[in-house]
């Protein structure tokens, strides 16, 4: 996540527990990063902010026959 309000810090470890709870995963499967835009661009101005997502499967990690899910 890119803001550069609100800081993100104190929510991560609550948005870790609950990603992980909704993708029914261990917290350690879950990486939250927060970064500011350094006061560039509408983001710096703190008119909005930017999401990147990544989602790695493990094929283990997956339901169903040879998953351990």
């Amino acid at each position: 996540m890119v803001a550069e309000r609100p800081r993100l810090q104190p929510y991560i470890g609550a948005m870790t527990v609950r990603i992980a709870q909704i993708l029914q995963l261990d917290e350690s499967c879950i990486s939250i990063k927060g970064k500011t835009n350094e006061g560039m661009g509408w983001i710096g101005r703190g008119e909005g902010i930017a999401v990147m997502a990544v989602a790695s499967i493990a094929g283990s990690a997956l339901p169903g026959p040879g998953g351990t899910a």
